[in-house]
């Protein structure tokens, strides 16, 4: 585990009804925001997934289609693209073909591995989505003294990822996707001006 990272990293799981959270979320971030974000939604094996054109309507950061392995870098947005996982380790984004599981457990796979490389600076945001995928890596992320935030099932089109890890796991917050990415902000880039976070 390296627990030497000077920034954070922010895994954000999402399935049914996540394009609409993911749009809120992305319009509340700031084009200054000095952390990396990795999107991983459940996708269809066998159709190109165009999610990063589409975050690139609301989103500020550059918005990268992940198809080959990756370094990452602090202000940018790296999208999962269909008929893979992936991993990050020393940074790295590590693209693999998909496994044959009938259930697609892509976010437990992602923040997994987001917990052993980033420990107390690895994020895990849940957005809407059916299943309980995000909760066994929600719980590493947290065992590694990372933050989990999660949408309120009430604003979800799809509540059952959100509430899995509200029910079997301790969320920092539990907000509406914009409110969530504001209070991101908050714990993230302290007003400095001031001394302490605000």
């Amino acid at each position: 585990m390296n627990t030497h990272k000077t920034n954070y990293t922010v895994g954000i799981g999402a399935s049914a009804g996540g394009l609409e959270s993911l749009s809120e979320f992305f319009q509340h971030i700031p084009a200054e925001l000095n952390m990396a974000f990795v999107v991983v939604t459940h996708l269809h094996r066998d159709h190109k997934s165009i999610l990063d054109r589409l975050l690139k309507t609301d989103a500020r950061l550059p918005v990268h289609r992940v198809e080959k392995d990756i370094k990452i870098e602090p202000g940018n947005i790296y999208v999962l693209i269909e008929n893979t996982q992936l991993q990050i380790k020393d940074s790295e984004l590590k693209v693999k073909t998909r496994d044959k599981k009938i259930l697609n457990s892509s976010i437990d796979i992602f923040f997994e591995s987001l917990a052993e490389d980033y420990a107390d600076k690895a994020i895990g945001i849940i957005l809407s989505g059916g299943g309980s995928d995000g909760l066994e890596g929600a719980k590493a992320i947290s065992k590694a003294g990372g933050l989990i935030l999660v949408q309120d099932p009430l604003s979800a089109k799809a509540e059952g990822m959100p509430k899995s890890i509200i029910g079997h796991d301790h969320p920092s917050a539990v907000l509406r996707p914009g409110e969530l990415a504001e209070r991101l902000v908050e714990w993230c880039q302290p007003a400095r001006e001031h001394g302490h976070a605000t």
